[in-house]
């Protein structure tokens, strides 16, 4: 069951930062409907968006799916205009009317970058959040996909729960992705079969104390995962256990390709639109080698 202090999200100064301009993307009244379907809360009551924002949250909070939220609407698909125009240095980017919000670590790889971007805004938003929540002597804090809302006494301390990633997550991803597919956005589920890996990766490192910087080099955290849990190709191993890791590796690097170039992520030059055969199968064999380098974690403890 997840902290009762979500409850204090569902605070209409708070849902301004979570929906209104100029932190990130708008949402209509119509956007709140399909928000509050994807979560369980089909009809969000309230005379105005900021009230039925609020309904979504009491919703979601009573299903237990807050994380859930939140991780979505900070997600790079969710922020991808807000991106794509801070990026683009457009005049009218809505970010370059927030204070201070300077990014001096772009590396000129939009691929990366508008991954900092969005981090970026949920750092500030989150920043802005505890502004309001600090009367109630508690703050907001996450770490990758993980939220929770602790004492201020204890500190921003953080850290990632041991299988916070797992079946269950897996399944719920499955669930969004095969949503998508029925909706016909296929190039959502390209970024969400790559996200899926990536936080599959960033998971098993955390849960084996293994430092990595979050970049977005889905490679690196590839060949730390395979280090770390002891899958590099012996002469003790089966040849054709071999040869199934190496096309696994070279299926990752495919996800993570297609997602850079023909997912929603951003705009490339090179991206060509995705069909709903293809699409399916991207997301089962992202599901497929999650899973697996799940099992092997457990195998290896």
């Amino acid at each position: 069951m997840e902290s009762e202090s979500f409850e204090l999200l569902e605070n209409t100064d708070i849902t301004t930062y979570l929906i209104d301009r100029p932190w990130v993307t708008y949402r209509s009244n119509a956007d709140l409907d399909s928000l509050g379907a994807r979560f369980g809360s089909p009809n969000p009551e309230g005379s105005n968006r900021l009230l039925r924002m609020s309904s979504i949250i009491r919703a979601t909070h009573a299903s237990g799916r807050t994380e859930s939220l939140l991780s979505f609407l900070f997600s790079p698909v969710q922020l991808r205009l807000v991106n794509n125009e801070y990026l683009a240095g457009s005049q009218f980017s809505q970010l370059k009317g927030i204070d201070e919000f300077v990014l001096n670590g772009l590396t000129g790889d939009e691929s990366k970058d508008i991954l900092i971007v969005a981090d970026a805004i949920k750092r500030r938003v989150i920043k802005e959040i505890n502004e309001i929540l600090r009367y109630s002597n508690v703050e907001l804090i996450s770490s990758g996909n993980s939220w929770n809302i602790v004492s201020v006494d204890e500190g921003i301390k953080i850290s990632v729960p041991t299988k916070r990633i797992n079946a269950g997550y897996i399944s719920d991803l499955l669930s969004q992705g095969l949503d998508d597919l029925k909706d016909g956005d296929f190039d959502s589920v390209v970024t969400k079969s790559r996200t899926l890996i990536e936080e599959v990766f960033l998971q098993i490192l955390a849960d084996n104390n293994v430092e990595c910087k979050r970049n977005g080099d889905i490679s690196k955290y590839r060949n730390l995962v395979v280090r770390t849990l002891g899958m590099r190709p012996s002469q003790e191993w089966n040849p054709r256990i071999t040869k199934m890791i190496s096309h696994l590796n070279a299926i990752t690097d495919l996800i993570a390709e297609m997602r850079n170039k023909d997912g929603d992520a951003h705009a490339s030059s090179e991206r060509v639109k995705i069909q709903a055969a293809e699409a399916e199968l991207l997301l089962n064999a992202s599901v497929s080698l999650s899973t697996y380098y799940f099992r092997i974690k457990d195998r290896h403890v």
